[in-house]
């Protein structure tokens, strides 16, 4: 394994640099790195960010049909921004609330319906996201949650950073 996929493995891994071993894994269910222009650097198998129409239901029940470019929504999210889109903040065709929002980090905490979230970091070039699922179970027995999902993501955000990303 070499290049942006290790990188992805280490979103979902807990890597100890000093003995060179990976000390918790499946941390994350999915994760990606993405260009700030929204090119996807690498993914984790089964993650993609899409651009799809999707049925808004109206106070009175019909349906408007709005776009949904789930970069851009994640992007707006480490902004601050709650809303995202029309259609909210929606990655995998799953919509997310903005839980908490860290400017000094540019980093987005998200919570999903049903349980799980997210956690999204920007740097200059790129966009980091790790995403857990309440039911996902880490190698330690302890079940995947917002804590670790969003050490693992910011930490691989500071290295890119550090890196010149």
């Amino acid at each position: 394994m070499s290049g942006w996929e290790a990188y992805i493995y280490q979103l979902q891994n807990r890597y100890n640099a000093e003995t060179q071993q990976y000390t918790l894994t499946n941390v994350c269910e999915l994760a990606g790195i993405f260009g700030t222009d929204g090119t996807p650097w690498a993914l984790s198998a089964g993650f993609q960010l899409s651009t799809y129409e999707f049925g808004l239901t109206q106070e009175d029940g019909s349906q408007k049909k709005v776009n949904v470019n789930e970069f851009t929504t994640a992007l707006e999210a480490t902004k601050g921004n709650r809303k995202g889109s029309e259609a909210g903040i929606r990655m995998g065709n799953q919509k997310y609330m903005l839980v908490k929002h860290n400017p000094e980090s540019s980093s987005a905490y998200l919570g999903r319906e049903g349980g799980g979230g997210a956690c999204i970091a920007r740097t200059n070039t790129a966009v980091v996201v790790g995403i857990w699922n309440k039911s996902g179970v880490m190698s330690n027995g302890q079940l995947q949650n917002a804590g670790d999902c969003n050490d693992l993501t910011e930490k691989m955000a500071e290295y890119l950073k550090s890196q010149g990303y």
